[in-house]
């Protein structure tokens, strides 16, 4: 990674968590600390892990059309690691979840990606699903939600619903073109990189050739319907598991759908600014959606980020820690990985 890519994502981290702390006194944090009901976040830490075995069911039959007899638990060790990786800047653990996934069932890297590619692919319509309901049915709930750096919350959801529909269509149009015109797809991309250095095109058009194979699965309807199915289930465990956190900080008060508003804002300001482990852009949307727009106290709501950031990467990283030690992996070939 360039030093001035490292630089960006440093200032925006810093950006993101001064925005959090910017009206936050330690003493305060403190002090909200010691009122958390912590033996509420078992419960949290069950229904994450039980999430990530739901990805890990729902990755098995990504690979299916690719390689037959994958069992679920070979998956469930890239799975944490490549989620640990992603503390590494610029997402890499998506990276070091297809090479970790080739290595260990013999696959190319570039296929090993392309299941990971249409993985992603169902979690961002499944967050476009619940948004757009949201600013359909329920927009009243953001208009109240005042602005983030001079722009109004609601104009931001608006603006990422639209920029990553007219991307998804793109995505889906593309992969639909490479499934059933490969060859023709590869001319025009060969005739566009033809300016590139030969060896920089030739590994380009490899790379979408073999990523092509792994796309195989969006031919296969059966498969796509109990993928979507399984990608409900990963969405409704993974906003369901906020509700013990909720017991937690005793929000007992808030309506139910603020949970689903709340992992909405969460999903939007991670993937707007994509920084290592969501650190400072997880804490600000807690903010947002708790302070912001629910009202609760701006102390809570930070502490609520905090805490419920804790448990999330810390469960990521300590399972990722143990497939690291029982894969006899090391922390140096992840980063070789990363590069």
């Amino acid at each position: 990674m360039k030093k001035k890519h490292i630089i960006i994502t440093v200032l925006i981290t810093l950006g993101a968590l001064y925005y959090t702390f910017k009206n936050i006194t330690f003493t305060e944090l403190l002090k909200a600390l010691s009122t958390v009901n912590y033996l509420s976040l078992l419960p949290a830490i069950l229904i994450i892990v039980l999430t990530y075995f739901f990805r890990a069911i729902r990755w098995k039959y990504l690979v299916a059309p690719l390689k037959n007899g994958v069992k679920t638990s070979n998956l469930f060790s890239p799975l944490m690691i490549g989620f640990m990786g992603n503390l590494l800047p610029a997402r890499a653990g998506e990276f070091i979840r297809a090479y970790l996934l080739g290595k260990k069932e013999n696959l190319s890297f570039s296929v090993s990606f392309a299941t990971v590619f249409v993985e992603r692919l169902f979690d961002i319509l499944c967050l476009m699903f619940i948004m757009t309901w949201l600013l359909l049915f329920r927009s009243d709930i953001f208009l109240s939600a005042g602005n983030f750096k001079n722009v109004a919350i609601i104009s931001i959801l608006r603006k990422f619903g639209f920029t990553t529909l007219a991307l998804s269509i793109g995505i889906v149009i593309f992969s639909y073109l490479l499934l059933h015109f490969r060859e023709k797809m590869l001319n025009i991309i060969r005739f566009i990189v033809k300016p590139f250095p030969e060896r920089f095109s030739y590994s380009l058009v490899e790379f979408i050739n073999s990523f092509a194979q792994g796309l195989g699965i969006l031919n296969d309807i059966k498969s796509l319907f109990l993928i979507s199915i399984l990608s409900v289930i990963v969405w409704i465990l993974m906003i369901g598991s906020y509700y013990p956190f909720y017991l937690a900080f005793g929000f007992n008060e808030l309506p139910y759908i603020s949970i689903l508003v709340l992992a909405v804002v969460i999903g939007v300001l991670i993937s707007l600014f994509p920084t290592p482990g969501f650190l400072g852009s997880y804490q600000a949307a807690c903010v947002i959606g708790l302070h912001e727009i629910y009202k609760v106290s701006e102390v809570a709501a930070v502490n609520f980020g905090i805490i419920t950031w804790f448990i999330q990467m810390g469960t990521v990283f300590t399972l990722g820690l143990f497939f690291i030690f029982k894969e006899g992996l090391s922390f140096r070939e992840l980063t070789k990985i990363k590069k």
